[in-house]
């Protein structure tokens, strides 16, 4: 079964609300089987694990759906960027378009190629990371093997990872959500949304909870994620707003202070897989409302999406239309310059208290190396 396929989400959305859901549990037990049948062989060294000369740090998660490891993997990339090191970043490349078995999406100079080629998360960090390489492919052994060859990097930064076990890694990174970090809903495939039992999290080196902005909830999550990993760096961060700027027009790379999203009728438009953390986010920005419309995970807008996005604008009489900076590059390919006015919002990931912990972390594996 392909667990990183994040439809998976919206169709389970709708079944868990149907008798079929019965009918899909002989499923999940099959799924958990072969899911401990495959990391029993990985234990027993039956299945190679092949390693590359330079630091490996992955960063993955156990559920569909976002749980903002792409945020985190990219705060990683720049903290390691200030300590020095030359750093690269492989993905799969989920959704591209191209028969290539790896692909440069950015040479850290230069975007390559169009979003179509490289994937959502490639292309979002292609743009907003300078001198990082960003390369996907399925094979992340031979992506790594590219990014050694043409750049000399001294750290591979692997997106979406923590299942893609035959690449050797020095340090496994697992993002959790503090709201729900045993997936939405609960349980493994394809009764839930779980990719893996929460017993994996003893694999885990750091264990990153995002989203954590309200203590009492995060507090849970975190001595519940203790039990289950009691050798692991528990961290706890958040998702703070930057800026933000125009999709379109002259200044679409224009930046504004988000205090200018103060008072405003906000209709959040959003194709990811966790549209509540994103309005949680707009909530810092303190507007006076938001209308939240979701897409499934991914999603390609079209002139029907388009339609209705703007009705919903007239509707609601919001003053601002805000999607996120994964959405941004396909929504500008069906909306008109001028009207209505719509915005990306950009975001860091910020680990609260331990961001000096998780640097000291990172650079104790790689000085080893």
């Amino acid at each position: 079964m392909n667990t990183d396929s994040p439809d998976l989400v919206a169709v389970q959305q709708r079944l868990l609300t149907t008798p079929l859901r019965f009918l899909l549990i002989p499923f999940s037990w099959l799924y958990a089987v072969g899911v401990w049948i495959r990391n029993w062989l990985y234990a027993l060294g039956v299945f190679r694990v092949r390693t590359l000369p330079c630091t490996v740090i992955s960063v993955g998660n156990i559920a569909v759906g976002g749980t903002g490891k792409t945020p985190a993997v990219i705060a990683i990339a720049k903290r390691l960027q200030k300590e020095g090191l030359r750093v690269a970043i492989l993905l799969r490349g989920y959704k591209r378009h191209t028969r290539e078995k790896v692909t440069v999406v950015s040479d850290g100079k230069k975007v390559c190629v169009s979003p179509k080629e490289s994937g959502d998360e490639a292309y979002m960090m292609a743009r907003q990371l300078n001198d990082v390489p960003i390369i996907v492919g399925r094979q992340r052994y031979l992506a790594g093997q590219v990014a050694l060859t043409r750049f000399n990097v001294d750290v591979l930064l692997l997106d979406d990872a923590y299942q893609h076990r035959q690449l050797g890694r020095d340090v496994d990174i697992l993002t959790l959500p503090a709201t729900h970090p045993f997936g939405n809903p609960e349980g493994l495939l394809p009764v839930g949304t779980l990719r893996e039992s929460p017993t994996a999290l003893r694999r885990a080196d750091i264990v990153l909870l995002t989203h954590a902005d309200t203590p009492d909830i995060s507090g849970r999550a975190k001595e519940t994620v203790k039990r289950l990993a009691p050798n692991a760096l528990v961290l706890e961060s958040t998702h703070q707003p930057m800026h933000f700027y125009p999709l379109l027009g002259k200044d679409s790379e224009a930046q504004l202070g988000i205090e200018e999203l103060e008072g405003k009728r906000l209709l959040a438009v959003c194709g990811i897989g966790n549209p509540e953390g994103f309005v949680v986010t707009l909530l810092r920005c303190s507007p006076k409302s938001i209308e939240l419309l979701t897409f499934p995970d991914h999603h390609v807008y079209t002139e029907t999406d388009r339609q209705g996005i703007y009705g919903v604008f007239r509707a609601t009489e919001a003053d601002l239309i805000v999607t996120t900076e994964k959405d941004a590059q396909k929504l500008a390919n069906i909306v008109e310059y001028g009207y209505p006015p719509i915005v990306v919002l950009a975001v860091a990931l910020v680990v609260a208290g331990g961001d000096e912990k998780l640097t000291d972390v990172l650079l104790a594996s790689i000085r080893g190396k």
